[in-house]
C-alpha cells in the first residue's frame, strides 16, 4: 500500500487570481457579491412576457431572482441570495406495537 502525504496547495492560475482578487475588494455594506466569481451584477429571469392592448409590456412569471449576470453567460446558475434554511422538525416518537397478551 502506497504512503499518504500532504500534498501543499497549488499556485493559482492568473484567472483564479484575479477572481480572488475581486472577491477580496472592499464593497458597500449589504452590496450582493457572487460567491463563485466575484461579479456585483444581478439579474432577474422572466417568463412568459407580452406587450398588452395598450401598447405596454406585462411582466410574466419571476423564475429566477438575483441571479449572477456572469455565471449565467457561462452557463451555471448561481444565485446571489441563497434561500433561508428550513427548519427541521423533530422526528414523531414511533409507536411500539402492543405485546401480545398470553
Amino acid at each position: 500500500m502506497p504512503e499518504l502525504r500532504i500534498v501543499p496547495p497549488a499556485e493559482p492560475d492568473a484567472k483564479q487570481a484575479a477572481i480572488e482578487r475581486v472577491k477580496a475588494m472592499k464593497r458597500a455594506p449589504g452590496m450582493l457579491q457572487c460567491s463563485k466569481c466575484g461579479g456585483r451584477d444581478t439579474m432577474t429571469v422572466v417568463t412568459g412576457s407580452y406587450i398588452g392592448q395598450d401598447g405596454k409590456i406585462k411582466r410574466g412569471t419571476v423564475t429566477a431572482d438575483k441571479v449572477c449576470y456572469h455565471c449565467d453567460k457561462r452557463g451555471i446558475l448561481s444565485f446571489m441570495v441563497q434561500d433561508p434554511p428550513k427548519l427541521v422538525k423533530e422526528p414523531k416518537p414511533r409507536r411500539t406495537k402492543p405485546k401480545a397478551v398470553k
